[in-house]
């Protein structure tokens, strides 16, 4: 770290005590929201890269952080800062001073295939563009439709490719327009001004739902990331690693760009003999088990028509968690508490399970993290658009997918049906199975992904808790929500009563009704309510 200059916040008395002068007072005024209390928050006027470097520095002294924010970074500013953020993440690798610190990022122009990729990570936090409720018909300024090229595609067959797409987009959006017109047609508009603006972002978002499906994964997107700078630096290396060169080129302006912001955390990311060489594992693993597949296994699979099937629960009997649900309410130890409780009747362990779950009044009410003890693994085939929807969930285990593909088929909503669009949207897949097997037949298996569309089916696993059960059917399941993954989220329920029918009926708030008319008016409806209220407030003032 640089020399210190002379320091007018905060003096050293003979015995080592720190006094913080009055122009530190002022200044930690500015910067913590409160200055004396034993809690407080850093504000907008305090440096990111400062509040990180302070606390790294708090395994070494026993000072007051903002003490250790005074005397070591107020004075010297971003060097001393980024100085001391060097030596500890790349001189002495600790991770920990990685997560002290997070960025925002935006990957706009993403294609519907990168956005899973970038958002692998459970480690952050991700917002994008809905294709529930935004018609994706709309051009650029070039006149193009908004959809991803790959960039290595052999000159006729990039000529073929965006052919096929613009058609698809166009066959798109005469669906989802006379869809809309259908909707409303179904479901006469209401004279309320309010009730208006609602019944028109729902009848929107039904026709949006139905025809999601024919959009091309190839459709573009705006991803936003907040994340630790360690977070950031693991979706960097993941994407670096991809086969895709989409993949490739986000993780190189991502880390470009991060390092404008918070460069010092970053340093080591493509170091050779550090983030390189993790990019070339995860690269030369991938490739391995891709070799060892084709060589030993069956290239085509038979067995796809489960939609949603429960390869395993934990545990047997769902008793069994009754211990851990008394823990922490005794001084006993995991062993003494199973001894004593398999000695006990059914009914008094159903009264220990009883009362864990408690009372719930409503679904965001989650039972203890004992309910975490049990867990199901789940494999799905059912459509990407879905997968998308239930991908978003962080709180789930070996999430993993398999490449997308044409073979699994598709499904015809029924209201485009009753809309009279069913040939126009079969149209849709004819082209994009057409165009997937062309890709496929020049070696392109990849970039063959960006051919179909979000209707066609994938396989895809994952483990999830008994807790984390609870926060996702309950909230999957709600009327408001997409047909397609309520569907999913029904049946999963049902295998859960079959194995653990008492976790199944805590599970209250799981809603087993068919789809309304209009999923999304009541959510409409509530949010104009709530802006009609806000608006009122202001008038008030």
């Amino acid at each position: 770290m640089a020399d210190k200059k002379p320091n007018p916040y905060i003096t050293k008395q003979d015995d080592g005590r720190m006094v913080i002068t009055e122009a530190g007072e002022a200044l930690l005024k500015k910067v913590v929201t409160d200055s004396k209390g034993s809690v407080y928050a850093f504000t907008n006027e305090a440096s990111p890269v400062f509040a990180a470097a302070a606390m790294a520095r708090l395994s070494r002294r026993g000072s007051d952080l903002r003490e250790i924010y005074l005397d070591e970074f107020a004075v010297t500013g971003e060097e001393g800062a980024e100085a001391l953020i060097d030596r500890v993440v790349t001189g002495y690798g600790d991770d920990s001073v990685q997560q002290l610190i997070t960025v925002a990022t935006v990957v706009e122009g993403a294609s519907n295939l990168l956005t899973k990729k970038i958002e692998w990570s459970r480690m952050a936090s991700y917002l994008e563009q809905s294709t529930r409720y935004i018609y994706y018909d709309q051009k650029d300024a070039t006149g193009n439709y908004k959809y991803f090229t790959p960039r290595n595609l052999p000159a006729q067959l990039e000529k073929q490719y965006k052919a096929s797409v613009d058609r698809i987009f166009d066959l798109y959006s005469e669906v989802v327009r006379g869809t809309t017109e259908f909707v409303q047609k179904q479901n006469p508009a209401p004279a309320d001004k309010t009730e208006l603006i609602a019944w028109r972002g729902a009848t929107r978002a039904q026709a949006c739902d139905a025809a999601r499906p024919a959009l091309p994964v190839a459709v573009r997107s705006t991803v936003g990331i907040v994340c630790s700078s360690q977070a950031l630096e693991g979706m960097v290396r993941r994407l670096l690693a991809d086969p895709l060169e989409e993949s490739n080129e986000t993780g190189r302006l991502l880390l470009r760009e991060s390092r404008k912001v918070i460069g010092a955390f970053l340093k080591r990311a493509d170091v050779p003999e550090r983030g390189l060489a993790w990019v070339m594992q995860i690269k030369e693993t991938k490739e391995k088990l891709k070799e060892i597949a084709r060589r030993e296994l069956p290239q085509e699979s038979v067995d796809f028509n489960d939609a949603v099937r429960l390869e395993w629960a934990f545990p047997k009997d769902e008793l069994d968690l009754v211990p851990g649900m008394l823990f922490e309410s005794t001084e006993l130890s995991g062993k003494e508490l199973k001894e004593e409780v398999s000695k006990w009747p059914v009914e008094k362990k159903e009264e220990v399970f009883d009362a864990y779950i408690g009372k719930r009044l409503n679904r965001r009410h989650k039972p203890g993290r004992a309910l975490e003890e049990a867990h199901y693994k789940w494999e799905v085939t059912a459509d990407y658009g879905t997968f998308r929807d239930l991908q978003r969930h962080r709180m789930v285990d070996a999430w993993e997918w398999q490449n997308l593909t044409t073979k699994y088929g598709y499904d015809v909503p029924d209201l485009i049906k009753d809309a009279g669009f069913e040939k126009q949207f079969r149209e849709c897949f004819d082209i994009s199975k057409r165009l997937w097997q062309m890709m496929l037949d020049a070696g392109l298996e990849e970039e063959a992904q960006y051919a179909t569309l979000l209707g066609h089916k994938l396989r895809y696993h994952f483990i999830m808790n008994a807790r984390q059960s609870f926060h996702l059917l309950e909230l999957r399941t709600s009327p408001q929500g997409h047909p397609g993954y309520r569907k999913i989220c029904q049946e999963m329920h049902q295998r859960v009563s079959e194995v653990h029918p008492r976790l199944a009926k805590a599970m209250q708030f799981v809603n087993q009704g068919g789809d309304p008319p209009l999923t999304r008016l009541e959510a409409e409806r509530a949010t104009q309510l709530k802006l009609k209220l806000l608006d009122e407030k202001e008038q008030q003032k």
